[in-house]
């Protein structure tokens, strides 16, 4: 969709862009003129291959904070961004068959890691009426003596939904109950993007008796703006930091040194906060317009979303005849009314629309106008 909306815009089309994983902002002022300074000064070598230890003092120091339990830097590996820690997770540990349970709608890249690591991912749906979230039962009739992992997105891309520490508590004691073996895998890549009332609740506090089979990954990259600069955090007890060292060792090595300097800075900075907070601030200002606007379509529905920057959208009314699923829908969004969305089936939704709202101000409220008036053609049956 991206690749077609680029298509589009060289022709001269304007494109109102939907579909971006990615914060629109800049890094904070304080990470760019570190960043410069570093590269303009200094020689440019390897860092050990789990990061430089500054580096993972400062993580161990900021998720020891927020989670209310002491991590020590040696439980701690920098690797080349979010998704690198997943996967340098899986490939440590999985032996192959082991279930990987994955609450869906999901991101795109877990079935597709679990099984590039010979695990079996098993999909477990989530509803509208549920909050998109996992339930209890849904855990437990799923679990096996197979099962190895939880894996859990909160807030979550695509549909935006965030878990209550009492939600967490019930699936832990789902699992304590059925599946004592099994691991928690906590993606909290979006847990500082969360909108008032929603608060992020951590997985660690909330498990409790479990908690020393949650392991977290974290990075840079939404909450700084640093898409970019690949770093990522695996937090985990240290056998499993050891043995995935081992396996990044052998793909990566440790992530780019500038960037992991600048990463630094911005978990250490003190004037970084402020710039944080204003992109967040502009984050639900955002998601407000768009959630005014989607909710302004006859036969759309949406669940508000509490964190990151995804409307998750149900057209499933809208579908028939030559758009008879949601990939084609987006299709004609882009190429009939220049909106780009993401189709819902690629993360495990079919009948629904991923929107972000990672963009401008004006190109949202432009770009909705137009959405609204292409699915309210839609729903009066006038257009294809």
């Amino acid at each position: 969709m991206a690749a077609r909306a680029q298509q589009l815009r060289a022709q001269g089309r304007t494109v109102y862009d939907f579909s971006a994983g990615e914060p629109d902002f800049r890094p904070p002022t304080a990470v760019r003129e570190a960043a410069a300074e570093f590269v303009r000064e200094r020689a440019i070598h390897y860092t050990a291959v789990a990061g430089m230890p500054s580096l993972r003092e400062a993580v161990a120091a900021e998720l020891s904070a927020y989670h209310g339990v002491p991590i020590t830097p040696s439980r701690v590996l920098i690797s080349c961004g979010a998704k690198h820690s997943i996967i340098n997770y899986l490939l440590a540990t999985l032996d192959p068959g082991d279930e990987v349970v994955i609450p869906t709608p999901a991101w795109v890249s877990y079935p597709e890691m679990v099984t590039l690591a010979e695990g079996n991912p098993v999909m477990v749906a989530t509803t509208a009426a549920q909050g998109w979230k996992l339930q209890p039962e849904a855990l437990a009739a799923v679990l096996t003596p197979r099962t190895k992992v939880l894996m859990l997105n909160s807030p979550s891309n695509p549909t935006g939904a965030g878990y209550r520490a009492e939600e967490l508590r019930a699936l832990g004691e789902v699992l304590a109950r059925h599946a004592p073996q099994a691991w928690v895998l906590s993606d909290d890549i979006y847990r500082q993007l969360c909108y008032a009332p929603h608060q992020h609740a951590s997985t660690v506090r909330a498990l409790g008796g479990i908690s020393d089979r949650v392991v977290l990954v974290d990075g840079v990259s939404k909450t700084y703006a640093m898409t970019g600069w690949r770093v990522g955090f695996l937090v985990a007890p240290e056998p499993v930091i050891t043995a995935a060292t081992r396996v990044q060792g052998q793909m990566t090595s440790g992530p780019a040194t500038p960037s992991q300097h600048a990463a630094l800075v911005a978990l250490t900075d003190a004037s970084v906060a402020a710039e944080v907070n204003a992109m967040c601030e502009s984050f639900a200002r955002r998601r407000d317009t768009m959630l005014a606007a989607i909710r302004s379509i006859d036969g759309v529905d949406i669940v508000a979303p509490d964190g990151a920057f995804y409307a998750w959208v149900d057209v499933s009314k809208l579908l028939g005849g030559a758009l008879a699923d949601d990939v084609a829908l987006a299709s004609w969004l882009l190429d009939e009314h220049g909106v780009a969305t993401v189709a819902g089936s690629a993360f495990g939704g079919p009948g629904h629309l991923r929107l972000s709202y990672a963009t401008d101000d004006d190109s949202i409220a432009a770009g909705c106008t137009r959405l609204c008036q292409a699915l309210a053609t839609r729903a009066r049956g006038t257009d294809p």
